[in-house]
């Protein structure tokens, strides 16, 4: 079976570790546990032609790292990135692009998803305009509480990793 790291990134509060329990246990926790250090969770992906399924070994980051994170042991390995932000606060989502470029940087070539997430907060359907702006880019607006475009977030992205065999 193929196996890829995949890092998980963004600021505190983001809902990346909400993200992962989406996908892998298909729930949804409602009581915010930041997470120290780094949590290592894996999820097996079925190709959409029918071949081998891949492995993606999730690294969910502590959101205190920032851009720092990119010093460290943690990221080494990485196949590629899920980027987070809140659509509700829109310093994370600042701080989505500098992640994007710090990874950019970091793994040249490497592919990652950037994923706007909470889109089913009411606090989020003042930003309507703005999420089908990001959405017509290379942000994915996402939730973790209800699932929409998590699944599919992360096939394209082991999709992508696949093709260019990393």
């Amino acid at each position: 079976m193929l196996t890829a790291k995949v890092m998980l990134l963004g600021d505190m509060g983001v809902g990346k570790t909400s993200i992962l329990y989406r996908l892998v246990y298909n729930r949804f926790e409602g009581q915010y546990k930041s997470t120290l250090g780094v949590e290592i969770l894996s999820h097996d992906v079925a190709p959409s032609d029918g071949g081998e399924p891949m492995r993606l070994v999730l690294w969910d980051t502590d959101g205190d790292f920032g851009t720092q994170i990119f010093d460290t042991v943690y990221v080494t390995g990485a196949s590629a990135a899920i980027i987070v932000a809140d659509v509700t606060r829109p310093q994370t989502v600042t701080r989505m692009v500098e992640l994007v470029h710090g990874f950019e940087a970091r793994f040249p070539g490497r592919p990652y998803k950037a994923l706007l997430n909470k889109i089913d907060l009411p606090e989020a359907a003042g930003s309507a305009g703005r999420i089908d702006e990001l959405a017509k880019s290379s942000v994915r607006p996402v939730s973790a509480k209800t699932g929409a475009g998590i699944a599919e977030s992360f096939a394209e992205l082991a999709q992508v990793i696949r093709r260019r065999q990393l």
